[in-house]
């Protein structure tokens, strides 16, 4: 943590982060949904799915890694966030070891000091600020900032507690412990509420 943060300011934040993780999760099983209307079923060919303890990523802890909340990878390489030393750590996939050449070791210096969801194209990399309510991006190829593809309208829209991130390559949605998924489009950064999910609704509240 900085020392100029508002330490009461975050401490009220991460209470309502942690109260409300019911969001995030329904935004998951929404974007699971959509997947599983997609692909068939692992039971039609007659696979059985079950936990596969070999693929875990055991190595978090040693690595330092211990706040861990979102997760990205593009087949090769897992990135997996961490609020406490804001930046993201690079792990292979397939060994499940720490690969520091492809961390994220800019988030601080550029004011991402909580970071949250994040979602990559393959060549950006947004991650959102849970204290700062933005989503900022990142160059996947060398690290560095790449401001011209923020998305610096979370505020006005009430986006203020902005989780998970999930993108179709058109639309950004972007979970909020408002009980709400937030639509922008990709090209612009400009709101789409039409493609809001109102996460009240759904589970009947």
């Amino acid at each position: 943590m900085a020392p100029n943060e508002n330490v009461p300011c975050r401490a009220a934040k991460e209470d309502r982060w942690l109260s409300n993780r019911l969001v995030q999760t329904t935004f998951w099983l929404l974007i699971g949904a959509a997947c599983l209307a997609t692909q068939p079923l692992a039971a039609a060919t007659g696979t059985i799915t079950s936990r596969n303890p070999a693929q875990d990523f055991d190595t978090l802890q040693d690595a330092g890694n211990g706040s861990p909340s979102e997760i990205w990878s593009d087949g090769t390489t897992m990135w997996v966030n961490d609020s406490s030393d804001d930046k993201l750590y690079a792990y292979n996939l397939a060994t499940k070891q720490r690969d520091p050449a492809k961390d994220f070791n800019t988030l601080r210096d550029a004011g991402n000091r909580w970071p949250t969801g994040l979602w990559s194209n393959g060549t950006t990399m947004w991650i959102a600020d849970w204290e700062d309510d933005n989503i900022r991006a990142y160059k996947m190829s060398d690290k560095s900032r790449d401001p011209a593809k923020d998305f610096n309208t979370l505020k006005a829209a009430g986006n203020t507690n902005p989780t998970g991130l999930w993108s179709d390559g058109i639309t950004m949605w972007v979970a909020d412990t408002a009980d709400r998924i937030y639509a922008y489009k990709m090209s612009d950064k400009s709101r789409d509420a039409s493609k809001d999910i109102d996460t009240n609704s759904l589970i009947g509240n």
